[in-house]
């Protein structure tokens, strides 16, 4: 099947397809066919085996880029969902998850060193950066102990809104139905639900609020 994908990748980008390029062996790729798939999109396996993309039904998606460079990953994607952006995992056994109905207008997802599950109904706005790691490490020079460590996933909950030009880091978990103010860079995570975030790092200057798109 995949060879297949591959033999016909120039086809299938002139007909609401995704474009595969596989470099590796035994990667399973799954896209419904009633999803709608404008521009430059893409699916690249770069290196690595037994990796798999999993694509819902009624989705939209323009100009999304996904990249896998590893073994043993998964990047589920679920039905009715609007994303564009890049999602890309580096590394083995990580996996990046987005839930149904959430949409995105330009949203960079990496998952290195840790995972990446963004929840249902979200509303991502543009020049939106999700990280799992620093990616560049840092150490102390009297230990050589690493300082900045991902030590778990990070997790946005069902039904957030991230306003533009926002970055969420490392380590980051985010309770449902949280607004992210436009420019915030959040680096700790939120656990009350509802809670409203702004501001470098990002602070709490509000909770008990609720939103509608």
């Amino acid at each position: 099947m995949l060879k297949k994908l591959q033999q016909r990748t120039k086809k299938l980008f002139n007909r609401n397809c995704f474009m595969v390029l596989d470099k590796g062996q035994y990667n399973q790729i799954e896209v419904k066919p009633d999803n709608k798939i404008i521009g430059q999109s893409v699916i690249t396996i770069r290196k690595g085996n037994n990796n798999r993309v999993n694509i819902g039904s009624h989705g939209k998606f323009n100009q999304l880029k996904i990249d896998i460079n590893g073994n043993n990953n998964t990047i589920k994607i679920a039905d009715q969902v609007k994303f564009s952006g890049h999602l890309l995992i580096v590394g083995n056994n990580l996996h990046i998850d987005i839930g149904e109905r959430t949409t995105a207008i330009d949203c960079y997802v990496l998952a290195r060193d840790k995972s990446v599950s963004i929840g249902a109904e979200c509303m991502i706005s543009r020049g939106i950066e999700i990280r799992a790691s620093d990616v560049h490490k840092v150490y102390d020079i009297d230990t050589n102990k690493r300082l900045n460590v991902a030590t778990q996933d990070v997790i946005i909950g069902d039904h957030i809104w991230i306003a533009a030009n926002v970055t969420v880091s490392k380590n980051v978990q985010i309770a449902e139905g949280c607004i992210i103010a436009a420019g915030s860079f959040v680096n700790k995570s939120v656990p009350s639900p509802n809670t409203m975030l702004a501001g470098t790092p990002a602070k709490v200057i509000r909770e008990g609020v609720r939103w509608e798109r």
